[in-house]
């Protein structure tokens, strides 16, 4: 196993959740997002835990971004052995309010960024004879809510590109899985990092998925997890 991981989304919430995990187990990790500021932070975190951190700021949505990321965990890391892309947004309307650019923006930084840098890491997972790709979706890919019609289809279509991944790349020994969390204490649709002290007493917080994801990146060499399904405690 290769401990070498490139992280999407890493600036806060789950991706810098699934950085500080990684750090801690001494993983050597490059961290993607837009905030350079916040990449410092997590970098500074995971380096403080015992791993080694590189940061590559762009947006995943540009044309050209997720190559030119790949391209730099590749020469930081000299190879990338788990690809995690967590990098994602969510927009909330009812459907006579739904607006095109709401629509748009969704679905090209929730499921095309993440083709896009999924097609440009396969040819290095080839090249290294395996690998393992870990897609971060939500528990609304498995179930449609109100008002999130199209952040809903966003990670029903991720999790489309994930089960087609899942047949096309095993015989080359990369293990594709789909991790679906519920509701998670981040910043997600604009609210506060960390959650409101109502939210604290039964809500999921992001080290939770990052266990998940750990578990996936270490799994064994003859084993392939297809997807994992995170659900909150509190039924209620």
């Amino acid at each position: 196993m290769t401990k070498t991981a490139l992280i999407t989304g890493a600036s806060s919430g789950i991706g810098r959740g699934i950085a500080h995990k990684f750090g801690k187990e001494g993983w050597e990790v490059t961290l993607i997002a837009r905030r350079i500021e916040n990449l410092e932070s997590v970098a500074k975190e995971v380096e403080e835990a015992g791993g080694k951190a590189h940061i590559f700021a762009t947006d995943l949505t540009k044309e050209g971004n997720p190559e030119s990321a790949i391209d730099f965990g590749m020469e930081k890391m000299g190879q990338i052995g788990t690809l995690v892309n967590n990098a994602g947004m969510g927009r909330f309307e009812m459907v006579p309010d739904i607006k095109d650019e709401s629509f748009q923006e969704q679905f090209q930084l929730n499921v095309w960024a993440c083709m896009a840098t999924v097609r440009s890491a396969v040819p290095h997972f080839k090249k290294n004879k395996g690998g393992q790709i870990i897609n971060i979706g939500s528990i609304v890919g498995y179930l449609g809510i109100s008002k999130g019609s199209i952040y809903s289809s966003t990670k029903w279509a991720l999790r489309g590109l994930n089960e087609s991944w899942r047949e096309e790349l095993y015989p080359d020994n990369i293990k594709v899985c789909y991790v679906g969390p519920g509701f998670v204490l981040t910043e997600f649709n604009g609210r506060k990092e960390g959650g409101t002290p109502e939210e604290q007493e039964w809500a999921m917080v992001p080290g939770d998925v990052a266990h998940a994801v750990y578990c996936v990146a270490t799994q064994g060499p003859n084993s392939d997890i297809k997807e994992i399904s995170i659900q909150v405690l509190d039924r209620s």
